[in-house]
């Protein structure tokens, strides 16, 4: 079953210039950075463009781990509202990629 969306967050850590950024639920993100929030930028639009070429290749991500859930149904606006309250929680859906951090 191809999955709605994920949800996933994005790591920021301090770097010796800068700032890295990761997505470990994604896999394959590590982004770079000249503040905080551009690294987190940068991490999030690689993880939606790897999740998003997965969708299309049909080898999306199909189960949750530590870092990214997988939406089974479509997003509620109530489960948005929830997703909000997620420190860095992002929600992805294919072609439609949007924070909510």
């Amino acid at each position: 079953m191809q999955p709605y969306g994920y949800i996933f967050t994005i790591v920021v850590e301090k770097a010796e210039i800068g700032y890295v950024a990761y997505a470990p639920g994604v896999g394959g993100v590590y982004e770079e950075g000249e503040t905080s929030n551009e690294a987190k930028r940068n991490a999030y639009e690689a993880a939606c463009a790897i999740l998003d070429t997965r969708l299309e290749h049909n080898a999306p991500i199909t189960k949750d781990n530590e870092y990214l859930k997988v939406m089974t149904v479509p997003p509620s606006r109530q489960s948005i509202v929830r997703i909000k309250k997620m420190p860095d929680g992002y929600i992805a859906t294919p072609r439609r990629l949007t924070p909510v951090a």
